[in-house]
């Protein structure tokens, strides 16, 4: 058994607590360096003193399978070491098969070999990420990819995918915080996109259009108005308006459901049940459609077996990004869209009845005035009690920059019982939070206390006070942890400050 698993919509340990999974994303995306960061002990310090108990740690395809069906074994013992790194410091891993426009010549992800283009050549665009939008190659590539088209030696793409995934569970399953997988990092639907991006645009010229009252521009003059940071921002201002940037993402749907239904979920499945040839209990952690980081609903299935019974250990794990991600505006996150894009993500773990992580979110970067931003999406992780990876690992200096202040923040780690809801205000220092104690819980309820000597200072109300608690600091941090002895059961409170 891993020592997290799925129960439900939550995620559990082995003593039946409810755990918040806090963390970050570490991938090493160069392929010069082997895929492989010079990540120390150092640095997994720093994680454990900044209250993360979960890595999202990259694997990349090309690290895996540099040839068709010849795996680097010294690249996977590699990742082991790295992990058993994060266990030397109570940390879970979590595998992320990455990519980043599909391809190793690209970007990441890929192996050449494995990168179909029918002549397509790639050429970067201003912002990376709108190649996906954009660039034939990287369509084409996606194309193949979701075609299952037949590599040099024969073999479909997915079955490769699915092999090289099968092939890594079988060398890692038994390192003992590792906690599952990460089918794929963000899967783009490929040339399809013009269908969703064109009616994205339709749809936000007729709002332009009802706004100004002047004449709707056309697709291609979105375009050209896409391609650049300034006007792109000021274009978004047509969407702060919750219902207008529903209007804009549910135009890109109906292309986005036969695609994630007809072709990511078979996908997932066959990722799924290959991993599971090897490792039963790893969760598998399911993505969606690229457009649906953006609040687009997502229609992906749950991963089910060879004879069609749903997996009992898969968990929602999408991302988090408003419009304005990867560019100089990224501190300009709007409110709105970013509740909206919550609440979508929400709609679809509910649907799927599975606990949620949201894989990836943040990416401010060295940003100096992305704090407020990053405490909109810290009230949406408490207001839905999900988990998350923040994007991304940086240098162990990151906490210098205020966005941090949202990152680094208490929650409750393990909850001997059923967390109802927390919150936490960095400026009092102020921690809140009920919860359903088990009434056989023998294991202590565990939360992270960002300033721990100023939670002592402020004081403690635990309702009903009838167990004790007790303080620990972690070394070398403001950082510690109170535990919390179960009570027999019932309602309980927690006030800190």
């Amino acid at each position: 058994m891993k020592p997290i698993s799925v129960d439900g919509s939550r995620f559990v340990d082995a003593q039946g607590r409810h755990v918040i999974l806090h963390g970050i994303s570490m991938v090493c995306k160069d392929k010069s360096k082997g895929y492989i960061d010079d990540w120390s002990e150092e640095d997994f310090r720093k994680l454990r003193q900044w209250g993360f108990n979960v890595i999202r740690l990259g694997i990349i395809w090309d690290g895996v399978e540099p040839n068709p069906g010849e795996y680097d074994v010294r690249y996977i013992e590699k990742i082991r070491e790295q992990i058993r790194l994060a266990y030397r410091f109570g940390i879970y891993v979590f595998l992320d098969m990455h990519q980043d426009l599909f391809s190793s010549r690209f970007s990441d992800g890929a192996p050449g070999w494995a990168t179909l283009t029918d002549g397509h050549s790639y050429a970067p665009t201003a912002l990376w990420s709108d190649a996906y939008l954009f660039d034939r190659a990287v369509q084409t590539a996606f194309d193949h990819f979701w075609a299952n088209s037949p590599a040099s030696d024969g073999v479909g793409l997915q079955d490769h995918y699915a092999a090289a995934w099968r092939f890594v569970a079988a060398r890692l399953r038994d390192e003992p915080n590792l906690i599952g997988y990460d089918l794929m990092n963000e899967p783009f639907i490929g040339s399809k996109v013009e269908e969703m991006v064109g009616g994205m645009f339709t749809s936000y010229g007729e709002l332009a259009a009802e706004y100004t009252g002047q004449p709707a521009p056309d697709v291609e003059q979105l375009f050209e108005i896409w391609s650049h940071p300034e006007q792109k921002l000021q274009a978004l201002s047509l969407l702060d308006s919750p219902d207008a940037y529903r209007r804009i993402m549910e135009a890109t749907a109906p292309a986005q459901v036969v695609f994630e239904r007809s072709v990511l979920t078979p996908f997932f499945r066959k990722v799924g049940q290959a991993i599971r040839e090897e490792d039963p209990d790893g969760i598998l952690f399911l993505e969606t459609n690229y457009f649906s980081n953006l609040g687009v609903p997502s229609s992906i299935l749950p991963v089910t077996d060879v004879q069609d019974r749903r997996d009992g250990q898969q968990a929602f794990a999408p991302h988090g990004y408003d419009l304005v991600t990867d560019s100089e505006y990224v501190h300009a996150a709007n409110s709105g869209r970013v509740d909206y894009i919550f609440e979508s993500h929400e709609r679809t773990r509910s649907r799927l009845e599975m606990p949620m992580l949201i894989g990836e979110w943040g990416a401010y970067g060295e940003s100096e005035l992305a704090e407020e931003a990053a405490l909109q999406v810290q009230r949406n992780f408490e207001r839905l009690l999900c988990s998350d990876a923040y994007w991304c690992y940086l240098y162990p200096e990151m906490d210098r920059y205020s966005s941090f202040n949202a990152v680094c923040r208490s929650y409750p780690m393990a909850t001997s019982g059923t967390l109802l809801s927390y919150s936490y205000d960095r400026d009092r220092n102020a921690f809140n939070m009920e919860w359903e104690e088990d009434a056989h819980a023998k294991a202590p309820t565990l939360v992270f206390l960002q300033n721990i000597q100023a939670a002592i200072s402020a004081g403690l109300r635990l309702s009903p006070m009838t167990s004790g608690y007790e303080w620990s600091s972690l070394k070398d941090t403001k950082a510690g942890v109170l535990s919390i002895l179960p009570s027999g059961g019932g309602r309980r409170t927690l006030t800190v400050g």
